[in-house]
């Protein structure tokens, strides 16, 4: 099981490239203390951890560990094999530990669809299913994957993780006497590894409702800038888990090609 720890112990920091767009003092900042702005503009430091991702990585490989509560019922902690690819958006999944409908996940953007029109991916069942069908397609938005997981395959990744919560931190700016936003926390660790701590809270009002979480906890690596871990709750005490999502041992720009993604990698396994 991953362990997420916090502290104030230093670690490195990694020197940030500025954007062409961002301003002379904020471009100081990212180059001479990037926590100093995480600390008076959280919002902004997470927008250029999304522009180093962009700039620097291609692909990674890392252990994911996802656990989520899904129709009010807290499920447990699945560990995943993960590949991902950031062009075409490529993702193959492979459970180590507590597998559900699935025991190999390959997904392609733009691959294969439907008569529909519907984005498919190609699972390997798990149980007396993959016996009996040892490779099917379903659509990555289709009953069986909201019975699965809270986000859909094309969902998954760094750069679309900081997406969720950039996007979601915009929309209640300006609203920290209500309770409100987002703030840095200060250091901790993700298995060893430093992190910047981040809290976000919105006005959640339950499952389906157009907000995903009330407390939301991001971890930074200060080294590749991207998030290892985030943990939401439905509640500011954090007693009621809703998702919690942590990276392991990441490998960035490995090479991956198509062979780690097509069919016939998967159905040979």
């Amino acid at each position: 099981m991953c362990v997420i720890q916090c502290s104030q112990a230093p670690a490195g920091l990694y020197m940030i490239g500025t954007r062409t767009d961002a301003t002379p003092a904020r471009a100081r900042a990212l180059e001479d203390d990037p926590e100093s702005l995480a600390r008076t503009d959280p919002l902004a430091f997470l927008e250029m951890c999304r522009d180093h991702y962009h700039r620097t990585i291609r692909d990674y490989r890392c252990v994911f560990f996802k656990q989520e509560r899904i129709k009010g019922r807290l499920k447990p902690e699945e560990q995943i094999d993960v590949r991902f690819r950031e062009s075409p958006f490529s993702v193959h999944f492979r459970w180590l530990r507590n597998a559900g409908l699935a025991k190999e996940a390959d997904y392609i953007a733009g691959r294969r669809r439907d008569d529909k029109g519907r984005e498919l991916a190609l699972f390997k069942p798990a149980g007396l299913l993959g016996v009996l069908a040892p490779t099917v397609l379903r659509p990555i938005d289709g009953p069986e994957a909201k019975r699965s997981s809270r986000r859909r395959l094309d969902q998954f990744g760094f750069k679309n993780t900081l997406d969720l919560v950039i996007r979601y931190s915009r929309q209640v700016v300006g609203r920290e006497d209500e309770g409100y936003g987002l703030h840095y926390a200060g250091r901790g660790t993700v298995d060893g590894r430093d992190t910047y701590i981040f809290e976000r809270r919105l006005p959640y009002t339950g499952e389906g409702g157009p907000f995903p979480d009330r407390l939301l906890i991001v971890h930074i690596n200060t080294e590749h800038l991207v998030p290892l871990a985030c943990v939401a709750y439905a509640d500011d005490a954090g007693d009621e888990l809703l998702g919690s999502y942590v990276m392991k041992s990441p490998r960035f720009n490995v090479g991956l090609t198509d062979a780690d993604f097509e069919t016939p990698a998967l159905a040979s396994r």
